[in-house]
């Protein structure tokens, strides 16, 4: 029986890298940093390809589905490491199409993880701040217990079924000492980005429209523009890290009514800013929306891994998102 291992590698080494969701937002932008380091890409996904991402020679395009066992298990053997980015991480999207979100989140990642078993690669996974749900314990810590609320509100979906790709990987590579790195991502936002809170509202400015806010507006977030989080995942990649859970995100909170002003400011919108109760809306309690009020990650390890510090402020980076959607 034919054995693998895993290719030990020095800091500067070009790599030959696997990316699914390679067109969505982290993917595009992964696969760009990579690309600009001089890495060779193999992206997989179901939309055209980035003409952007086309221009480089290194870069080779699959178009097809990550259910596509076959491609993906062709192409985790062909390269050395594996970055399982493809899934659905729009609020609205748990909400209606739940089922979708389930099957996309969890089916191919369990076959994705036995093939980085079966053949020894690497594995990058891209989980979520979801994973802590409701929790009041604030700043969220990696290993800090759960809190979510009823299976029978929609709102959960996501974050119970990443959590439970994140026990496989565990149960899966953890035991075989395989590598893994799993990224729980806090409200990543820039250029590409659809279905979230700050494309919506950028959008609904850039038009005059009315900016809608559901709750009571003092909900907070802690944003990263995406260039931020492309520099620690690399930084990740090039010191092997194996084995850990980390929190990527910025830990300065900032309300949604704050990120609106802003927005309206930089964008010299005549929008208006309403704050709408989710009890009054009763269409989004019947689809299963549940907000939450704080999220804030724990900095401590991801600090204690890499040089941690993200340069770029939510003034600059609004500017620099606003100005894309410009283009």
């Amino acid at each position: 029986m034919k054995k693998f291992y895993i290719k030990k590698y020095h800091k500067n080494e070009k790599k030959k890298i696997f990316v699914t969701g390679a067109l969505g937002f982290i993917g595009v932008h992964w696969c760009k940093k990579l690309l600009e380091n001089g890495h060779e890409v193999y992206g997989l996904d179901i939309k055209s390809v980035n003409l952007e991402l086309k221009k480089y020679k290194k870069f080779h395009y699959f178009k097809y589905s990550v259910f596509n066992t076959k491609i993906v298990k062709k192409l985790i053997i062909k390269t050395d490491v594996t970055c399982h980015f493809a899934g659905i991480a729009s609020p609205k999207e748990y909400l209606i199409n739940t089922s979708k979100v389930i099957d996309l989140t969890v089916l191919p990642s369990l076959k994705i993880i036995n093939y980085c078993k079966k053949f020894n690669k690497k594995l990058l996974f891209t989980s979520t701040s979801e994973i802590y749900g409701k929790s009041e314990k604030i700043p969220f810590k990696e290993e800090d217990d759960r809190m979510l609320g009823s299976t029978s509100t929609k709102r959960w979906c996501y974050s119970t079924a990443k959590a439970l790709v994140e026990h496989a990987i565990f149960a899966k590579l953890k035991e075989t000492n395989s590598s893994f790195v799993i990224f729980r991502l806090f409200n990543v936002y820039g250029p590409l980005l659809k279905g979230r809170v700050v494309d919506n509202f950028i959008e609904k400015a850039l038009t005059n429209k009315k900016i809608l806010i559901f709750g009571k507006g003092n909900q907070t977030r802690c944003f990263l523009y995406v260039d931020d989080c492309m520099d620690i995942f690399y930084q990740v990649l090039q010191k092997n890290v194996k084995g850990k859970i980390l929190n990527i995100g910025n830990n300065k909170e900032t309300s949604i009514e704050t990120l609106a002003k802003k927005i309206v400011k930089l964008t010299k919108s005549k929008s208006k800013i309403l704050v709408q109760s989710v009890e009054k809306n009763s269409k989004m309690k019947k689809e299963g929306y549940e907000d939450i009020r704080r999220r804030v990650p724990s900095l401590r390890l991801i600090k204690k891994t890499v040089k941690y510090k993200p340069k770029i402020s939510i003034e600059e980076g609004l500017k620099k998102f606003i100005k894309s959607v410009q283009k």
